[in-house]
């Protein structure tokens, strides 16, 4: 998949690699898509294309999109040519240690991005010779650039990357759109989750807060959508908790209806074990919404307990019943923390700010900037 082509000043071609492309790719794929629109925005921009080792469809069929991304590469000229690498763990670190070697023999120079919600357990969980490649990866980049401070410990300290080659940039989200409210008045508070069914998510624990007795008198209802494999097993949790009627499971949402769902909604709530940092997070954050989170990865840098949001235990149920019903019972509670969401949203969360970000990194790796300049010192303060 080729995105639209920026004109671009004195920038190399960035080939940005990210699995699934943008309409398969999850989380980094909405995170890609936000940067590239804002490239396509500026003229000043750099050119851009987006390779996708893996496609939307069986895992049977990454070999050939694999062969056709190392294609690509090899056509790129290393003095015109930025690789870009989003990697996560599991099989995204295989197909991208497959891409950063062949980037590696183009002499091309990369910048590699991880986004995994744990990817020192995933590191620490190989064998000694698969952790000498992947530290061997990490190890040829130019530029790493990490999520959050747990990740750049993992990169600095485990994978042996020196610190001044790391930059934490947060993950950003578009400014939603001016648009007249759907909300109307005397309805009952809507609960949103937007993510993909999983007790990773906590969705089980959602339900058991949700049917807890602090909220069965409340005015209050649910959606829980983004969909996933479990999506029955979830159907049928709603229903043995007595939920059917006040709890929604629409399954996979657009990004239309996606907006849609966050103008309606009230409290954005992710009861995660584990994450990098969740774009439905900052959705809800940019939409004003009362955030009830765990502190999960680096969602412990994104809400501020008490002024943008609610935090919770992971996995502590009667806890997450008691934010929540807190958050239901209280309009001015709701309305304060909202506030305090879409402050920190327009502080440090705005896509429009991101490529200001992202670009003095992406600079200093083609040696458009000082290379020797630490890559934290690059990203602060844009």
């Amino acid at each position: 998949m080729t995105a639209p082509i920026a004109p671009g000043a004195g920038w190399p071609h960035v080939v940005i690699v990210t699995a699934g492309g943008l309409e398969h790719g999850g989380g980094i794929g909405r995170m890609v898509g936000y940067l590239a629109d804002e490239w396509d925005r500026d003229p000043a921009a750099p050119r851009y294309e987006i390779l996708d080792p893996r496609g939307p469809g069986p895992l049977r069929q990454w070999p050939g999109r694999m062969l056709a991304t190392l294609a690509r590469i090899r056509q790129s000229s290393p003095a015109e040519t930025l690789a870009y690498i989003h990697v996560a763990g599991r099989g995204s670190t295989l197909r991208k240690l497959i891409v950063a070697a062949c980037c590696r023999a183009r002499g091309l120079p990369i910048v590699l991005h991880l986004h995994d919600y744990d990817y020192e357990q995933f590191c620490r969980a190989l064998p000694a010779p698969a952790l000498w490649a992947v530290r061997w990866m990490f190890g040829i980049a130019d530029r790493v650039i990490v999520l959050g401070r747990d990740a750049s410990a993992t990169v600095t300290g485990l994978l042996q990357v020196p610190a001044e080659r790391v930059a934490i940039v947060p993950n950003a989200v578009p400014a939603p759109p001016t648009v007249a409210s759907i909300k109307q008045a005397g309805r009952p508070v809507e609960i949103l989750f937007l993510g993909q069914l999983s007790e990773r998510k906590g969705v089980h624990d959602l339900i058991a807060a949700l049917a807890a007795p602090a909220l069965a008198d409340l005015n209050w209802h649910a959606t829980l959508a983004g969909g996933g494999p479990h999506q029955m097993r979830f159907e049928q949790e709603v229903m043995a908790a007595g939920l059917a009627d006040r709890v929604s499971l629409p399954g996979w949402v657009d990004r239309p209806g996606t907006m849609a769902l966050l103008r309606l909604a009230d409290i954005l709530v992710l009861p995660s074990y584990a994450e990098g940092m969740a774009m439905s997070v900052l959705e809800g954050m940019a939409y004003g919404l009362c955030v009830v989170s765990t502190p999960a990865g680096a969602l412990a840098e994104v809400v501020e307990d008490g002024r943008s949001g609610l935090l919770v235990t992971p996995g502590a149920v009667p806890e997450l019943a008691a934010a929540l019903a807190r958050a239901v019972g209280d309009g001015g509670l709701r309305e304060r923390l909202g506030r305090g969401a879409a402050e920190a949203f327009r502080q440090g969360f705005d896509a429009a700010r991101y490529p200001a970000r992202i670009g003095p990194i992406l600079a200093a790796a083609c040696g458009r900037v000082d290379r020797d300049q630490p890559a934290g010192e690059l990203a602060i303060g844009r």
